[in-house]
């Protein structure tokens, strides 16, 4: 009689590991973008419930992360400022809070904002003409950042710049060689964080050197 119990109870069982499907965790995709859809990197992120913290990651190359084997339940991600990237909104636009079901795959989006600044350049002739075709150098005192060619507009837009003392010149060519010095410029744009410089620049007449 007992063995008879016993052996019904352990088909039982068996039953219950055949028959009860496994728990099928649930996973939270983070992505943090600027307004323009471009994604930031290294953006510190965690995963939690109430005061637990559940994991811990940051954001690739395209802004995104993803938390695995996450629990049912009341779920948060925050996520914390870098160095030039802040929140949109301040101080909720670091917290998502959601509710999480089993086998969930749940997507949460953070917003950005770059706080890098930039310098606008335009070039004129002596009639307030813009010029193209001439050079145009971003430096600082650890060298040239950046090189580019004035176009048709005779403006040029250097962007993402991080705080720094920076000079920009107009460098001369043969059809405008910029003499005596063969190139003008203008230094000490003192930049900050949430900065943006205008400026403009007149060159010299353009004589060549008979």
């Amino acid at each position: 009689m007992w063995v008879s119990a016993v052996s019904l109870i352990l088909v039982i069982q068996g039953c219950e590991e055949v028959f009860t499907p496994p728990f099928k965790y649930a996973s939270v995709e983070v992505l943090v973008t600027l307004p323009d859809g471009q994604g930031v990197q290294d953006v510190p992120l965690v995963l939690y419930t109430g005061t637990r913290h559940l994991g811990y990651a940051k954001t690739d190359s395209v802004g995104a992360s993803r938390f695995e084997f996450v629990p049912e339940g009341d779920i948060g991600v925050s996520s914390a400022p870098t160095r030039y990237f802040f929140a949109a909104e301040h101080p909720d636009g670091y917290y998502r809070t959601f509710r999480v079901e089993e086998g969930d795959m749940v997507y949460v989006e953070f917003q950005y904002e770059d706080a890098r600044s930039s310098i606008e350049v335009s070039v004129r002739d002596q009639d307030a003409a813009p010029v193209s075709g001439l050079e145009v150098e971003l430096y600082t005192s650890m060298g040239v950042v950046d090189r580019v060619t004035l176009p048709e507009s005779g403006s040029v837009l250097f962007s993402e710049l991080t705080p720094a003392d920076y000079g920009v010149r107009v460098l001369g060519s043969g059809f405008c060689p910029l003499l005596p010095d063969g190139f003008v410029y203008r230094d000490g744009l003192i930049v900050s964080l949430r900065q943006n410089f205008e400026i403009e620049i007149v060159l010299p007449p353009c004589v060549i050197s008979p």
